[in-house]
C-alpha cells in the first residue's frame, strides 16, 4: 500500500513539474509576442510620422522634411530620432556617402545628431531616402521583368549598393501617359521621387523594422500634364493676342502648347510656343470629373461669382471648388479681377476675367477667358477643361511645373509597398 501511495505521489509530482514548465513556457512566449507587437506598433508610429512630415512645404508644415536640393539629390538621406542614444551602428544600411541629415525646424541640412522626432515618448528611429534602381533590382526588377519604366537610356540590371543607379520617380511617363507609374529619366522631370522609409521600433529587449515605399499619390501627381492646355472638346481662339506657351516656366521640361482629344478641333490662330509649337492631337481621354473628386477634399467651396477675390498666397497654396449645379448657376461661375494660388476645380462652366492664377485649373464644362489689353488673364501652371474659348482681350497661359506641384503639395502620400525589416 505504501508503495502505491509513493508511486501516485511521484506521478503527481512529475505532472506538476510538466505543467509548471508548460506554464512558464507559455508565459515566456506570451511575453515575447507582446514585446514583439509593442515594437511593431512603435515602428508603425514612426512610419506615420514620416508620412506626415513629407506632406506640404515649410510654410504650411513647420515640421516638413524633404530633399532640400534644387534637383533631387541621389545621395539625400534624413533621419528622425526620438532618442539621443541612437548610433549609426543601429542602421544596418548606414552609408557615409549619403547626406545623413537630421532635419530640424531651423535647418533641413543639419548633420549633427539631434532628437528631432515629434513623439519622444515612443522609442523609434526613422530613415528616409530616395528609391534607386538597385532597390528595385533587390525586389526582382530586370530588363526582362521590369518593375518601372526605364527611361534613363541605360537598361543595365546589375547595380550595387556602391553603384545604386538613378533615382526612381513616380508620375506620368511618356511611355505611360494615362497611368501613373514608377520610372527613371535622363532629363529633368516635374514629378517627385519614390521615397523609401524605414522605421525601427523597440520594445523591452526587442526591435522590429518596417519599410514602406511612399509616393506623392495620384492626388498629388494630379492629372497627366501633356501641355499647359488640355481640351476634350473643341477650342475657339478669337484673339491673336492669346499666348499659349509650353516652355516650362520652372525649367523642368518643354511641352507642346496644347493637347486635344480627337476628334475635337482647334479654331483660330493664337501665339503658340513650345516643342513642337503646335497643338497635338490624340486619344488620351481624361476623366476630369474623377480627377476633381480626387482633389477636392478640404477645398474652399465657392457657390457665387467672385470679384476682386484672393485665394491663397505664394506661401500658402489652396484648393478652391465649385459645383455650378449646386446651387444652380445658369451661366456658370464668374471670376473677375482676382488672384489665386493652388488648384481651381469647377464642375460646370466658368468664365475667367482679368484673373491671375498660379497652379492647376480643372473644368468639366466650358472654360472661357476674357482679358483686357492692360490686364490679361494670366495662368502659370496648367489647364484641363472639356471645352475652351477666349472671348476678348489678352490671355497669357504658360506651363509651370513648379506651380502645379505647389498647388497639390498638401495631398497625402500613398503607400505603394510595405514589408517587415529585420
Amino acid at each position: 500500500m505504501l508503495l502505491v501511495v509513493l508511486l501516485v505521489l511521484a506521478i503527481l509530482t512529475e505532472r506538476g513539474s510538466i505543467a509548471l514548465t508548460a506554464t512558464v513556457t507559455d508565459l515566456t512566449q506570451t511575453s515575447t509576442e507582446r514585446t514583439s507587437k509593442q515594437a511593431f506598433s512603435t515602428a508603425e508610429a514612426g512610419i506615420e510620422e514620416a508620412k506626415g512630415r513629407l506632406i506640404g512645404k515649410p510654410a504650411s508644415n513647420p515640421n516638413f522634411i524633404a530633399d532640400p536640393a534644387a534637383a533631387p539629390n541621389p545621395l539625400w538621406s534624413a533621419y528622425i530620432l526620438t532618442s539621443g542614444s541612437w548610433t549609426t551602428a543601429q542602421d544596418p544600411d548606414y552609408n557615409a556617402a549619403y547626406t545623413n541629415y537630421f532635419p530640424t525646424t531651423a535647418s533641413q541640412t543639419n548633420t549633427t545628431k539631434v532628437v528631432n522626432g515629434l513623439q519622444t515618448a515612443i522609442p523609434y528611429w526613422i530613415k528616409i531616402r530616395h528609391k534607386r534602381e538597385y532597390d528595385a533590382e533587390l525586389e526582382g526588377h530586370t530588363p526582362a521583368t521590369p518593375h518601372y519604366v526605364d527611361g534613363d537610356t541605360s537598361t543595365q540590371g546589375n547595380h550595387t549598393a556602391a553603384n545604386p543607379g538613378n533615382i526612381i520617380y513616380y508620375g506620368y511617363h511618356p511611355a505611360s501617359p494615362a497611368t501613373a507609374t514608377e520610372f527613371t529619366t535622363a532629363t529633368a522631370t516635374s514629378y517627385q521621387p519614390v521615397e523609401l522609409v524605414r522605421a525601427y521600433g523597440t520594445g523591452p529587449g526587442k526591435s522590429k523594422g518596417i519599410e514602406v515605399e511612399l509616393v506623392h499619390s495620384i492626388d498629388k501627381v494630379g492629372a497627366p500634364i501633356q501641355a499647359p492646355m488640355y481640351a476634350r472638346g473643341d477650342t475657339h481662339f478669337y484673339n491673336s493676342t492669346t499666348s499659349v506657351n509650353g516652355n516650362d516656366n520652372c525649367g523642368a521640361s518643354t511641352k507642346p502648347p496644347m493637347f486635344v482629344k480627337t476628334p475635337a478641333e482647334v479654331f483660330g490662330s493664337p501665339l503658340y510656343l513650345g516643342s513642337p509649337a503646335t497643338p497635338q492631337y490624340g486619344a488620351l481621354d481624361l476623366n476630369i470629373s474623377s480627377l476633381i473628386n480626387s482633389l477636392r477634399a478640404g477645398a474652399t467651396v465657392v457657390t457665387t461669382d467672385q470679384s476682386d477675390s484672393v485665394f491663397g498666397s505664394s506661401n500658402n497654396y489652396v484648393t478652391v471648388y465649385s459645383d455650378t449645379s449646386n446651387p444652380v448657376n445658369v451661366n456658370g461661375l464668374h471670376f473677375d479681377d482676382g488672384t489665386g494660388y493652388g488648384a481651381l476645380l469647377v464642375e460646370g462652366d466658368v468664365k475667367l476675367e482679368d484673373l491671375d492664377w498660379y497652379g492647376l485649373i480643372l473644368v468639366t464644362g466650358h472654360l472661357s477667358y476674357q482679358g483686357e489689353s492692360g490686364n490679361p488673364v494670366r495662368i502659370r501652371g496648367a489647364v484641363i477643361a472639356n471645352q475652351i474659348s477666349d472671348l476678348t482681350g489678352n490671355v497669357d497661359i504658360r506651363y509651370d511645373s513648379c506651380q502645379v506641384i505647389k498647388a497639390l503639395a498638401d495631398k497625402p502620400l500613398q503607400v505603394r509597398k510595405w514589408k517587415e525589416r529585420s
